[in-house]
Formats: structure tokens, C-alpha cells, sequence
């Protein structure tokens, strides 16, 4: 047997493989076998064989795939069958684009909507359950907040749940009320639970459109592995991302998180940590710590406990033992210190347990979470938050200790990048990593923004030594560019996108 040969080389390019090399540029790499054969200079053509493609690339840029960590692909699929309320601007707007969704529904099917805020809306309010009414009738109907944390029901949905003036607040939520103590359709945190318990679950094939949607947007964003976040998670997420990748559908690796009342189910299977194959892997187990914006859980009190710092102590512990990952949604600094202390008590330094969003965490925490070997599992965009704006929508004094990127690292944690799409509603990692760049307080350069939205996905989902760079060896999952972002002035990072992308050296998106 001869040398190697490739089956693809990629020749004049500027080619960053953020491994060794850090931004420095190659010109030409090869590919064999779905992997990076060799990254180099002119001499890399040297592996042409005569079945090799070569492709000039004429100077365009060559990056590896983005990895977002923590995105909600199947609750961002099945939102697109909903009522899409993003930008409404008041109460009627989304009344009237109930009315025109409900039109196209079938008979005794559920209606949702999904998207819009509320300090968008000219009320500065939530819509009010008998205000649903007018637009959806007697169909069950909810809306969801774009947060994710809030939800209001219409009167049909809340009698479904079985929800009543004399019904109490569920552990971790909230249930809104009138004056008379009526329920006004608004469902806060845990609270969202009992109408989502009651809505008839969406088929696999719907699942499966859903992801494919999803995948649509993911991809053309350079993004070639996720991180499959759960709200709460059912076996028919991961049997419609394994459905896909069987009939050869997917075109991205996903990192499919389970979520908590799944723990002792995976246990029992024998699901450890990174268990699954290249495309479809089992990811950790997620479990909600605090709430969202204005009720998360800090030092100075107040917040909501989705999950108590005793139950947190002993779900961590069950999963340590299983061998399975926990990746916490903790995003005060109460609830961060919970998770620290429980993957401490846990003894669970060598699991990589993640904290999910870990938005405001002061410099005493920031060691912690490096010692006990965390990850901090981040959405960039979150230092858009500057001191005024910190204290409307997080309640920290200290702007230093909002999205803490360069403390972190500092302190020996590593960071990964993520968009929590849909909250984040368009995924393109490029704003993101600009603004933790530009980040007058907590900036990090750019090589390790970018890295923490490629390797550091990898090393969070226990996946750093054949994905996340171009060095040979690696899975050629990469993103080309007509024009190099690095190296051009005045980039429109909004409207950047890669010409193609490459999973495993297959073109997956794009022309090149």
C-alpha cells in the first residue's frame, strides 16, 4: 500500500485551523477520509492523487465549523409551526396574528405562538388570558414569551390543565392571578408545565420537520455540531435526530441533551456521557437551577429555585454516579454556587458538569468553578448588557461580574459559545464573538472567542480530540468565506455568512 492519497485538497486559501497555529494562516489542506489529512503550505499538494479534487479557493477563508453548545433545536423546529408573534408591537398585533394562524389549524388542534417580548409591546404587559380568547375562541391556545420563561393560556388551555382560582403555584413557577385571585393566563417558570403536560405531544414526523427547519438555519451559519438543548426532553427528540441521520438527513453533529426525569431511565440503559456515534451523540442530562431574567437566583435574594440546592446536591450526585454529565441552567450567582457545591459534594471533578448561561459570577466563584473542572457553557451576547441596562434586566451591582469571559479564563475555565436559539432568534455566532471581542470590561481576544465557539463545544461534550480544529486528524467539518472576516475592514458581522460548509469533507451547505 501506497501513501495516503486525498480526496480533496483545498489549495490558495487563507486557512485557520485554531489549533497550533492559532489565527496564523495556511494556504492548503487536504482531506481523506472525512478528516483532515494535512494543513500546510504548497508542499500539501503533494498528496494529489488521481482521483483528487483540488479547488482553488482564489484567497477565500477557511475556518472549522461553529459548535453552538446550548440551542433549542427541536423547540425552535416545532415553533415554526406556530403563530410567529416576533416583533409584535402590541397586544392587538398579536391578536390578530393568532387569528390568521388559527385559520389554517385543523379542528380540536392546539394553537401556539411563539416570539414576542414584552417589553416590545406598547402595553408593557402581558396579554391577559380573556384577550386570547377573542382571537382563538374555544381551542386551547398559549403563547410563549421569547425567553422561554414565561408563557400565557387562554381560558381553553387553562381548564385542560385543570387550573382554577383554588389551583397553587407549582414548586419553582408561578401561576399570575387578578385581584379576585382568577388565573389571568400568565404561567411563570415550573408553572408553564401544567398546560404543556396536558397539549397532546407533536408526532415524530413533526419532530423530524421541525429539526429539519432548524437545521436549515443552523447550518447556512457555519454551524456544524450542536448542542441539542432540552426544556424538557422526551425519547422522540433523539429518535428524530437518529431517524435523520439513518436516511443520511442530518448535516450536522448533534449533542442531544436529556433532560432530568430522563436521569435514571439513561442510567438503567447504561447511557454514560458521550455515548452514541459521530453524528448523534447522548449529551448531558439538563436540569433548571433559577429562572430567567428578573427571577434568577442571587446572592441578595429573591429569584426562583426551579430546582432547590438539596434536590440539586442529590440529582448531581445520582448522575456522577451514573457517569453521566450535568449541564445546570444557573444563571445568578446563587444558583452557581449551588451547582459548585453540589459537583463538589458529588465529587465530581473529572464529569465536565456544565453550567448553562453562568451570566453573573463574581471572582469568588470563578476559581471554584476551574478547580472542580466546570464548564461554562455562555452566550456572548449577553455582555451587550452594559450598567444600566444590567440592572433592569439582571440584578448585579458589579458590571465585572456580568459574562465574566476573561475572569473565567483567567481562572482556568473553559468557555463555550452558544446562541440558546430561539432566545437568541437568528444563530450566526459572528455578533457574538465580535461583542465578547470588543467588551470593554470583560474582553477576550479573538482567538479564544473564537475557540469557544469551536473547540470549546468539543471539550464540553467530551469530543476535543477529533473535532473543533483543522489540525490533521480532525474531522474536516469546516466553513469557507469568499472574503476573509479576519482580515477585512468594516465587516457587517449581522450579515455574515459562510459561501459553504463542509461536514466531514461532504459539502453540506453552500458552493465552493
Amino acid at each position: 500500500m501506497g501513501p495516503v492519497k486525498a480526496d480533496l485538497i483545498l489549495a490558495r486559501g487563507r486557512i485557520r485551523t485554531l489549533g497550533r497555529a492559532g489565527l496564523n494562516p495556511h494556504t492548503h489542506l487536504a482531506i481523506a477520509a472525512g478528516k483532515v489529512l494535512a494543513c500546510g503550505e504548497r508542499e500539501v499538494m503533494n498528496l494529489r492523487g488521481p482521483r483528487t479534487r483540488v479547488v482553488d479557493l482564489g484567497g477565500s477563508a477557511v475556518l472549522p465549523g461553529f459548535n453552538d453548545a446550548h440551542a433549542h433545536v427541536v423547540y425552535y423546529g416545532l415553533t415554526r409551526f406556530a403563530a410567529d408573534l416576533s416583533g409584535a408591537r402590541g397586544i392587538d398585533d398579536v391578536l390578530e396574528r393568532l387569528k390568521e394562524h388559527g385559520a389554517t389549524l385543523k379542528p380540536g388542534e392546539w394553537q401556539q405562538g411563539m416570539g414576542y417580548r414584552t417589553d416590545e409591546l406598547t402595553e408593557r404587559r402581558q396579554p391577559h388570558r380573556t384577550e386570547l380568547d377573542r382571537a382563538t375562541g374555544d381551542r386551547p391556545a398559549f403563547i410563549d414569551e421569547r425567553g422561554g420563561h414565561a408563557r400565557v393560556a387562554n381560558s381553553a388551555a387553562l381548564a385542560a390543565a385543570g387550573i382554577t382560582s383554588d389551583t397553587a403555584n407549582p414548586h419553582g413557577g408561578r401561576i399570575g392571578r387578578d385581584l379576585n385571585g382568577s388565573p389571568n393566563g400568565l404561567l411563570l417558570e415550573a408553572a408553564m408545565r401544567m398546560v404543556a403536560d396536558v397539549q397532546p405531544l407533536p408526532s415524530l414526523r413533526r419532530r423530524i420537520a421541525g429539526v429539519l427547519k432548524a437545521q436549515d438555519l443552523l447550518v447556512s451559519r457555519g454551524i456544524t455540531s450542536v448542542g441539542a438543548a432540552v426544556n424538557r426532553g422526551f425519547a422522540d427528540d433523539l429518535r428524530a435526530f437518529e431517524a435523520l441521520a439513518r436516511d443520511r438527513l442530518l448535516r450536522m453533529r448533534v449533542n442531544e441533551f436529556l433532560s432530568w426525569e430522563l436521569l435514571e431511565a439513561a442510567s438503567h440503559l447504561g447511557v454514560r456521557s458521550g455515548f452514541g456515534g459521530d453524528l448523534v451523540r447522548a449529551g448531558p442530562i439538563k436540569v433548571f437551577v433559577d429562572g430567567g431574567a428578573e427571577r434568577v437566583a442571587t446572592r441578595a435574594g429573591g429569584g426562583v429555585w426551579r430546582t432547590t440546592p438539596a434536590e440539586l446536591r442529590e440529582l448531581v450526585a445520582r448522575a456522577t454516579v451514573a457517569g453521566l454529565q450535568v449541564a445546570a441552567h444557573a444563571i445568578g450567582d446563587a444558583a452557581i454556587e449551588a451547582m459548585c457545591d453540589a459537583v463538589e459534594a458529588a465529587g465530581g471533578e473529572l464529569m465536565r458538569h456544565r453550567v448553562e448561561h453562568c451570566t453573573i459570577c463574581p471572582p469568588d466563584l470563578q476559581p471554584r468553578l476551574g478547580k472542580l473542572g466546570m464548564v461554562a457553557v455562555m452566550q456572548p451576547t449577553a455582555a451587550r448588557f452594559g450598567r444600566v441596562a444590567s440592572t433592569i434586566f439582571f440584578p448585579v451591582r458589579d458590571r465585572t461580574h456580568l459574562a465574566p469571559h476573561r475572569g473565567l479564563m483567567r481562572a482556568g475555565v473553559p468557555l463555550a459559545f452558544s446562541s440558546d436559539l430561539p432566545v437568541t432568534p437568528d444563530p450566526n455566532p459572528w455578533p457574538g464573538i465580535r461583542v465578547a471581542v470588543d467588551d470593554q470590561v470583560n474582553g477576550i481576544s479573538m482567538l479564544a472567542a473564537l475557540r469557544a465557539y469551536t473547540s470549546g463545544g468539543a471539550y464540553a461534550s467530551f469530543e476535543e480530540q477529533w473535532k473543533g480544529t483543522l489540525e490533521p486528524g480532525m474531522l474536516a467539518d469546516m466553513q469557507i468565506y469568499k472574503a476573509d472576516p479576519l482580515g477585512e475592514d468594516n465587516v457587517n458581522w449581522e450579515q455574515l455568512r459562510p459561501r459553504a460548509v463542509l461536514l466531514g469533507g461532504v459539502k453540506v451547505f453552500g458552493s465552493f
